[in-house]
């Protein structure tokens, strides 16, 4: 939708690999004990490198955890997500100075985006215990599962987000990326982690982007 497309013949041609069998990020970040999912994402990182791709996405905030472990295990770039978000946020935002982080517990307690946020020197702010509980039953309980999204909700904790001196919210999780689409957001403060995702992939495949009334600028 964001490339400068007119045909099917000038859009990037892509490989999918939607493998649902892989264990759950947050559980194993949270409890090493369950199961660990690096070992399927490498394989499936390499059959996709096998396959003949050029460069990796991965849509899912969380797995970037084990970021380093499997790009040190395929020869093609894995674009990182985290970074390049942060990175759009310090180049098109400059007025902006503290960052709101909205994702899943693991990534949060990783402190993935903590840590980037502050090599660009902006300041960050998590949501605090009560809205982070009901953050992940909006991201577990109800897009997860196909269930009816608590707009309101969510809205309630990016308002208390922007109360405590945010000036931008990140979606740092694929789930809170479908709301802002499904509920057609496009506010200004919300800076969609796999719409920056989907911008850098357009980028370094050597298209343009298209440009659409309400979306943030080019990269």
């Amino acid at each position: 939708r964001l490339t400068d497309a007119k045909r099917d013949q000038e859009h990037i041609p892509m490989l999918i690999l939607n493998n649902y069998t892989i264990p759950d990020r947050t559980d194993y970040i949270l409890d090493n004990s369950k199961l660990n999912p690096l070992p399927v994402m490498v394989e499936d990182a390499r059959k996709l490198e096998k396959a003949g791709c050029d460069i990796i996405v991965i849509p899912c905030n969380t797995a970037h955890y084990f970021y380093s472990e499997i790009q040190n295990n395929v020869g093609i770039p894995i674009v990182n997500i985290i970074e390049e978000t942060v990175r759009y946020i310090s180049r098109h935002n400059e007025n902006v100075k503290c960052v709101g982080i909205l994702a899943t517990e693991g990534t949060v307690i990783t402190g993935s985006y903590q840590k980037e946020i502050i090599k660009h020197g902006l300041d960050y702010r998590v949501p605090n215990e009560k809205n982070m509980n009901s953050l992940m039953n909006i991201i577990y309980n109800q897009v997860k599962a196909g269930n009816e999204v608590d707009i309101c909700e969510f809205l309630r904790i990016v308002g208390d987000l922007k109360a405590d001196g945010c000036d931008a919210v990140i979606l740092g999780c694929t789930e809170l990326s479908i709301i802002n689409k499904s509920f057609s957001l496009k506010r200004r403060d919300i800076v969609d982690s796999l719409e920056v995702l989907a911008k850098v992939s357009i980028s370094l495949c050597g298209k343009k982007m298209k440009k659409i009334s309400g979306e943030y600028a080019a990269l």
